[in-house]
């Protein structure tokens, strides 16, 4: 039965996984945007926006790839 259940969630996270990178695409997108824009407005910011925006990509782009492995080193660092 537990042979089962990776099968069961393979599939289910494959049918999600378009519409989740749809949704990081575009939230990515915005990103590019807001930061072009605030650099627009704030140009002394400019640095600190894009390096915030960086790291915002990074976890978003480690909360979408199955590997996760972001999460897993950082769960490692805290528990020590």
């Amino acid at each position: 039965m537990s042979a089962l259940a990776p099968v069961a969630t393979d599939s289910t996270n494959h049918r999600r996984s378009p519409r989740r990178e749809t949704i990081l695409l575009v939230g990515l997108v915005g990103l590019a945007v807001a930061v072009v824009l605030f650099g627009l407005v704030f140009p002394e910011l400019l640095a600190p926006a894009v390096a915030i925006a960086v790291l915002a990509a990074i976890v978003a782009l480690d909360w979408v790839l199955p590997s996760g492995e972001l999460r897993q080193m950082s769960g490692r660092h805290w528990m020590r």
